[in-house]
């Protein structure tokens, strides 16, 4: 297969690596010297030396005092030498490297180029000046550090990598303070949730804008809930989130993240940007030489967390009645009977095994990727070809994604145009995606399964050829008499298994005779220029075009059991799905020091239109005309586009579209480094709003943000320990608009042209939502800057939340009005080295909290290292104001679950996530009310707080130990407070599967008092006792929330690898080879819950804290390969 084939891969890109890559015949040398005297750098015409080099020099700081230890080290490598008493180095450059890099506590790292030179003196910078280095911010506009108003945080792809994920997003966790990181249970190339300091909207977007080199992208998830409705389904059939665009994205192709958290940070990007902004900056072509690099990574995955299981009691058989329980609530199935096992309605043995784990498979995932990178001063080149393969856990799940990347970047006319042109293109597969859900997803049934069921038996024989009889349906017979209660005979392939009745499969079954592909395809590139007018004058204009396409079908055979009913014809479904998305901007930057003044100011216009086309089929998998036919069809397992039942098809067909445009402006003045002032403003058009227009509702509306800092350090004399002091402060206010959708408009009846009027109310006051935000602190630093402190005081409100009201009229009603409010600090403290809905505004939620970043970076000598980061964050959510009816009443917020027995609330005074559930019936005393059987009862209106699903608490906590070329890292990461409800372990219990039923019943046979009117009981929550199975099956099969609520605080080893790095290989071929031994989510430090808490059955608002049979998370282990030639 080409992904073992990766010899041939590496020899066929080193061959075509010259296309679009000139050679360097003069490399300049970076200028990264101090200014105070220190000698460019000579351009030499002179090719790096294919054997090893010896590079020496004396490294002094800015008044010519040598720096003692100071550490050298080749760049990409891990060879690294130390200065000496006279501050003198010497060291052995691999063939192949061009890069030494010098870095001392308390001074600026800095890296100087060789390009064939044999001595190299450096000149340290104070690390005081640290904050003189650009960075990029919004919009692509660049700032001096020092001038920022806000803070950020920058993740390395290196670091990404250490322990890579297909989806590069799950590196993130723990990596980033106030950053969570929620998986889906899609499994490879899933979803994953990304939240920046807490939730905001009920029923709008959380998620950040993405912006990958500049250019916003629409991040749309596949086959995703409803953000409102969608929990009531969650346990009535399977479910399965799709990826979206970040999922597609290839991890070795990004150099950077930058993570704007606040709103201050971004609001240049309007009205998309209220959640924060994740910055990617991809890896471009470099000036030199042609390099090429190759990563190869494989990991073998297996379930993390399964759940516990008796293997003791088995289902009940009545020889007399000829049937068999769906239960575990029979005999010790040790002590079954001859006669019992020969039932000869299933396959029974009376002994025990772990099918649970005997039917998850060990999945193996696989990434591969090349690149090839060079050019000249005027024209670099990078192009990119990478593969990731996946074989699920459960059978028949695959995944497959190719990319393909080229990035070209021009500098003419001695630089002042340049050029940047980009070119991607992504196919992704995935068979048969895992999920969650309950009918139709192989573990529910697998789980749920008898103990005594042979297992072995069914899992070779899912399949056999039978009959049996369709559905009830109507049809005209030969005399064009209609029949309306027709049935007819089938046979075919048919489901083997120890039940055939509604909701009951075979897990071999499904994942088997049942299939689902999906396939996406993007197609995306832009292309940016920018010409330098005059000196501090600049034009630019970046054009964005993406284009995707998304095609998925399922094919369930007949005899598939769903909710209700047998698909006795089997069903056939098919998704096309296509859309555009053009991007557009202008803008005019102006940047000038006059005096002790600095200026910076920039201007321009954005577009931006998203098109969109859907068509969807879903039919029994056969043909049948009422018009033709005159009786029912035979034909079964029809799966093609021609299928039909009669032209009633659930056939769906639609054009979407959606635009907005907006101007905006940026300035920034800065004294003498001093004091930096800056503002900007930006005016949103949106599509969705011109439906008011003829009731005089406007289309636009603004936004903008206003900061300032000061450098203390810089005019005041600071006690000596102090490096520099910086105080800021930035307000924003920043928007998300209403959802595109037409409020007004019915649905025509294609057959009788009848309309049926729209399912919303009147709309009284749409308005976009509205962010507004404060954020204060300061940055210092101590001792020389080997102690860096960051404090940041933020307090964000969204106003004008969108709420959806149900009304007597059963329409839904749209109201802006609410606040929810976020407020907090962040701390950095780095050392250096039935009724229809209506959409209202209603309601305010706030968050606060702080994050915490620290780390430190020790050198024991002798090329001996340890560094450790710490990230920690807090964040706390209350909802201030929620939507209020005529009367003054709030009204009541809540999604429903497990058929409203569990609500997920919004109430004022509250929390974003607060979970209820209805309780025990109690009698008058408080103890719980058993009925005459027995069994404890729901209360009708007792509904009791349970928890909050969101943690409070965040963590990470990275280290990495080096000795010469030999790297140990290891990540544990974890989050304190929250709730999770495991309704996985309500079906359990139902059964009489759970391991806790199990104890139950064998501790009631051990003990004589544990006995309720003769029948075996436990001791309930109140003290007193209740038969166990009456008990268990009320509880379980009610859903009793209380009963399954569980803390959500984890601590896992999250990330370890062990690595070693070769130089100078095959005579200079090969100049660096890294080889590690990787793991990811090894296991748990801590953890109460009985499955993993990070793990969600969807990414969608309030759906995050439950599990309903999800897929368990998995624990890898494999071997990373990195080679540069």
């Amino acid at each position: 297969m080409y992904r073992r084939n990766l010899k041939a891969i590496i020899v066929a890109f080193v061959l075509v690596s010259g296309f679009g890559i000139g050679t360097a015949a003069h490399v300049s040398a970076a200028d990264t010297m101090s200014p105070q005297g220190a000698a460019q750098s000579k351009s030499v015409n002179q090719n790096v030396a294919t054997g090893t080099k010896v590079v020496t020099g004396t490294v002094t700081d800015p008044s010519g005092e040598t720096l003692i230890g100071l550490t050298v080290k080749v760049s990409g490598t891990n060879v690294a030498v130390a200065t000496d008493l006279d501050g003198n180095y010497s060291i052995k450059v691999p063939a192949g490297s061009n890069e030494l890099e010098f870095s001392y506590i308390g001074y600026q790292t800095i890296k100087r180029a060789i390009n064939g030179q044999s001595k190299i003196d450096v000149v340290m910078q104070d690390n005081s000046e640290v904050l003189d280095e650009v960075v990029v911010t919004a919009m692509g506009i660049t700032r001096k550090e020092s001038s920022l108003t806000y803070a950020t945080q920058e993740i390395k792809g290196d670091d990404l990598m250490k322990v890579q994920d297909a989806n590069f997003v799950n590196s993130l966790q723990g990596k980033a303070a106030g950053v969570t990181i929620t998986q889906s249970a899609g499994g490879a190339g899933g979803t994953s949730k990304i939240l920046l300091r807490g939730n905001k909207s009920v029923m709008g977007n959380n998620s950040p804008l993405i912006v990958i080199d500049g250019i916003p992208m629409t991040n749309q998830v596949g086959g995703a809930a409803s953000s409102w409705a969608g929990g009531e389904s969650l346990t009535y059939s399977s479910s399965s989130e799709g990826g979206d665009a970040l999922s597609l994205i290839n991890p070795d192709d990004i150099e950077s993240i930058n993570i704007l958290k606040g709103a201050n940070a971004a609001a240049l990007y309007g009205s998309a940007a209220a959640n924060g902004v994740l910055m990617i900056t991809t890896k471009k072509g470099k000036e030199g030489r042609v390099s090429v690099s190759v990563n190869s990574n494989v990991t073998f995955e297996n379930p993390l967390v399964l759940p516990q299981i008796q293997n003791v009691y088995g289902a009940n058989v009545n020889l007399a009645a000829s049937t068999l329980t769906t239960e575990s609530w029979g005999k010790k199935i040790s002590e079954m009977t001859p006669e019992e096992l020969n039932y000869s309605g299933a396959k029974l043995r009376n002994y025990a095994k772990d099918d649970i784990s005997d039917f998850f498979e060990t999945g193996a995932t696989y990434n591969n990727s090349v690149s090839v990178s060079g050019g000249t001063e005027k024209v670099r080149s990078y192009f990119s070809y990478a593969n990731s393969y996946a074989d699920g856990m459960v059978p028949n799940n695959t995944y497959q994604r190719n990319t393909f990347s080229f990035r070209q970047s021009y500098s003419l006319f001695n630089k002042k145009l340049n050029v940047d042109l980009s070119l991607n293109y992504v196919h992704a597969q995935t068979k048969n995606r895992p999920g969650g859900g309950t009918v139709m997803n192989p573990l529910y049934d697998l789980y749920r399964m008898p103990r005594n069921i042979d297992m072995d038996y069914y899992k070779k024989n899912y399949r056999g050829e039978g009959t049996w009889t369709s559905n009830i349906y109507g049809y005209y017979n030969d005399q064009k008499q209609w029949v309306p209660d027709g049935t007819i005979e089938l046979s075919g392939p048919m489901q083997q298994w120890a039940y055939f009745s509604p909701g009951n499969n075979n897990p071999y079954w499904i994942t088997n005779a049942n299939k689902g592909q999906t396939e996406e395809e993007r197609a995306y590139g832009y292309i940016t220029a920018s010409y330098e007018i005059i000196p501090g004058l600049k034009i630019q204009g970046r054009l964005n075009m993406d284009r995707a396409k998304y095609k998925g079908f399922t094919k369930r055979m007949a005899t598939t059991q769903n909710v209700a009913a047998i698909e006795d014809y089997g069903m056939y479904g098919q998704d096309l799905i296509w859309s555009n998305d053009v991007y557009v901007d202008a803008m005019l930057s102006y940047n000038k020091e006059i005096k002790d003044f600095s200026v910076s100011a920039s201007a321009g216009w954005v577009g931006h239109t998203v098109k969109g086309e859907t068509q969807k089929l879903w039919t029994r998998a056969t043909y049948f005309s009422y018009t033709d036919m005159n009786q029912l069809p035979t034909r079964i397992n029809f799966f093609e586009p021609l299928a039909s039942w009669g032209g009633s098809n659930m056939n769906e067909y639609s054009l979407s579209s959606n635009w907005d445009k907006g101007l905006f402006f940026t300035g920034q003045v800065g004294y003498k480094d001093y004091v930096y002032l800056e503002g900007s403003y930006r005016q949103d058009w949106y599509r969705a709003f011109k439906q008011f227009e003829y009731r005089g509702t406007p289309d636009n509306y603004g936004y903008f943000s206003v900061g300032a800092n000061t450098l203390m350090h810089r005019y005041i004399s600071l006690p000596e320990f102090i490096t520099h002091l910086k105080l800021r402060a930035s307000y924003s206010e920043v928007g998300n608009s209403i959802p595109n959708e037409v409020f007004n408009k019915g649905k025509a009846d294609l057959a009788t042209g009848a309309i049926a009027s729209s399912t919303y109310g009147y709309f009284d006051n749409p308005i976009p939502e509205t962010s507004k935000s404060f954020e204060a602190g300061f940055d210092v630093s101590f001792f020389d800057s080997s102690l860096n402190w960051d404090l940041t005081y933020y307090h964000t409100g969204l106003y004008n939340n969108y709420f959806l009201q149900a009304t007597t009229g059963g329409k839904s009603k749209p109201v802006n009005t609410g606040l929810i409010r976020n407020q907090g600090i962040e701390v950095t403290l780095p050392w250096e080295s039935g009724y229809k809905s209506q959409f209202v505004n209603a309601g305010n939620v706030q968050n606060q909290g702080f994050e915490l970043t620290a780390g430190w970076f020790q050198d024991f000598g002798n090329e001996f290292t340890w560094s450790t980061d710490l990230n920690l964050s807090y964040n706390d959510n209350k909802i201030v104001k929620t939507f209020k009816d005529e009367q003054g009443k709030s009204s009541k917020l809540e999604q429903k679950i497990a058929g409203g027995n569990i609500v997920v609330r919004y109430d004022e005074g509250g929390s974003y996530g607060d979970m209820y559930a209805l309780d025990f019936r109690r009698n008058d005393d408080g103890s719980i009310y058993l009925s005459s059987n027995g069994a404890p009862q729901l209360s009708n209106n007792s509904y009791v707080y349970l928890g909050n699903m969101n943690s409070k608490f965040q963590l990470g906590w990275g280290n990495t130990i080096s000795w010469k070329d030999l790297s140990l890292y290891f990540l544990v990461s974890g989050r304190i407070g929250g709730k999770v409800i495991s309704l996985t372990e309500a079906y359990l219990d139902y059964q009489g599967v759970s391991k806790r039923v199990g104890d139950a019943r064998l501790a009631a046979e051990a003990n004589p008092d544990l006995q309720w009117n003769g029948k075996p009981a436990m001791v309930m929550p109140d003290g007193n006792l209740a038969p166990i199975e009456e008990y268990y099956k009320a509880v379980g099969g009610n859903m009793f929330g209380s009963q399954y609520v569980y803390d959500a605080t984890n601590f896992r080893l999250a990330e370890l690898s062990l690595g070693y790095s070769f130089h100078n290989l095959f005579g200079g071929v090969i100049s660096n080879l890294s080889l590690s031994v990787v793991g990811r989510n090894l296991f748990f430090i801590y953890k109460d819950a009985p499955v993993d808490p990070d793990i969600a059955l969807s990414t969608k608002n309030g759906l995050g804290a439950f599990d309903i049979f999800n897929m368990p998370a998995t624990r890898s282990v494999g071997v990373n390969l990195k080679i540069d030639f």
